[in-house]
């Protein structure tokens, strides 16, 4: 009776969440990682955070985000464990892949040890179209990841990519171009 209570119960509180016009960042989540929402109802939910998205991004939890300042493009896959911190704007391009545990911080803290707990900037991420970005990697404020850009696993990426380069390390540094062109950056 109780196991039967609990499921009617939980049923309950996704129909709620449907029928509200609007969801904060931590409702979704919860959400995400509680049902097997599918694609349709997981964007559905997502757009009423604020997100925007063209209806079929690929998330797969847990999935963390504080605000809804995001854009996605078309068929963006989000991997699991990412995290984005998005006090300012994160646009992601259409067919962007996200390994799992990646984080996209848009905020820092200021250098001077008097000034650190109060003075934070924000400034936006934004990810073309096509990207790659391995898993653990950190992308940090203010950097552009340019179309068809590889990112390596586990590598921190503190400056812009151009389009068309793999970038690894950390920081990540040029390593070749994915079109097979003998330039350096």
């Amino acid at each position: 009776m109780a196991s039967q209570l609990a499921i009617v119960t939980d049923s309950m509180m996704l129909w709620w969440y449907e029928l509200k016009k609007t969801l904060k960042p931590a409702e979704y989540v919860r959400l995400l990682s509680r049902y097997d929402l599918g694609k349709k109802k997981s964007n559905r939910l997502l757009s009423k955070t604020g997100v925007m998205t063209e209806g079929n991004a690929v998330i797969r939890p847990p999935f963390y985000f504080e605000r809804g300042r995001i854009t996605l493009g078309r068929n963006v896959l989000i991997n699991s464990g990412c995290i984005f911190l998005d006090q300012a704007a994160i646009t992601i391009g259409a067919d962007t892949m996200l390994g799992p545990q990646v984080r996209l911080c848009t905020t820092t803290h200021d250098l001077k040890p008097e000034t650190r707990h109060s003075d934070t900037r924000s400034l936006p991420i934004t990810i073309g179209v096509n990207v790659w970005i391995g898993a653990g990697t950190v992308v940090l404020p203010g950097v552009t990841l340019g179309d068809n850009s590889v990112i390596g696993a586990n590598s921190v990426v503190t400056s812009d990519v151009p389009a068309n380069a793999v970038f690894v390390g950390t920081p990540a540094r040029f390593k070749k171009w994915v079109d097979g062109r003998d330039v350096e950056v």
